[in-house]
């Protein structure tokens, strides 16, 4: 029987999570010591690619590729909802770009939230609506035409770094149907589970409250203002239990 871990070696947790598309199985190191939510966040944006790439090419098999192609930034003018985690990633992406590059996105971040109050979208809540008002205010929101802070010449500019709700968003209609999407349907590639909604509910575990998503263009305001909650650290081998039941129950729901 192998003995205790040395003292500051990682720790392994063994996953295996049967999805609709396979099976994600593997021994993952887990560092020692605490990490904090943004932290954790950034090292699952792997996995996320390798749930991603397992439903993409389920769809290509059925016969509906992915038409998404750089320099198609339609879907990079959409309401991207983040999880509190992920919004405490940008944040920290953000503050360690040189000086000039992170004033100019922070600068294309006031212009965002200036554009959105003035339409009247402080006035509108999230809480309790229902599909229809949702997908209202989803096409509501598209119609104002507010890029991604992180656009450029039509491409993230943030690609490595993107949070999981932009790396799940693929399309598999007609690509200039994401254009107009209220009034042609956009079929995406179905995810076995969001890593958005993951998120969301290991912050509400570990923090306390309900789960929220932040909007994408509000998410360094947000995460300003709950800066003390950002720098809390927990254990890393609680925070990946925690999570990997959390992603486990949910790939478990029916579709």
């Amino acid at each position: 029987m192998a003995g205790p871990a040395p003292q500051g070696a990682p720790r392994m947790l063994r996953i295996d999570i049967r999805t609709r598309y396979g099976a994600l199985q593997g021994n993952l190191a887990v560092p020692p010591g605490g990490m904090r939510l943004a932290e954790f966040a950034a090292n699952l944006m792997s996995l996320d690619d390798r749930m991603v790439g397992m439903a993409a090419k389920a769809e290509a098999q059925a016969g509906r590729p992915v038409t998404c192609s750089k320099g198609c930034g339609a879907c990079c003018r959409q309401a991207v909802p983040l999880s509190p985690a992920e919004a405490w990633m940008l944040a920290d992406h953000v503050a360690a770009f040189p000086p000039e590059r992170r004033e100019a996105v922070l600068s294309r971040f006031a212009q965002a939230r200036e554009r959105l109050f003035h339409a009247g979208f402080a006035e509108r809540s999230l809480q309790d609506a229902g599909k229809a008002a949702l997908e209202r205010l989803a096409v509501d929101y598209f119609r104002l035409g507010i890029a991604c802070p992180f656009l450029e010449a039509e491409a993230c500019s943030i690609h490595p770094q993107r949070p999981s709700a932009c790396r799940e968003f693929l399309a598999v209609s007609p690509a200039d149907y994401c254009s107009d999407p209220g009034s042609r349907p956009v079929r995406n590639v179905p995810m076995a589970a969001s890593m958005t909604d993951a998120l969301s509910r290991l912050c509400a575990t570990v923090l306390g409250g309900e789960p929220t998503a932040v909007p994408l263009t509000l998410a360094l305001d947000w995460a300003a203002a709950h800066r003390e909650e950002g720098r809390q650290s927990f254990d890393a081998l609680l925070l990946m239990e925690s999570f990997f039941g959390i992603l486990a129950a949910a790939v478990g729901k029916p579709a």
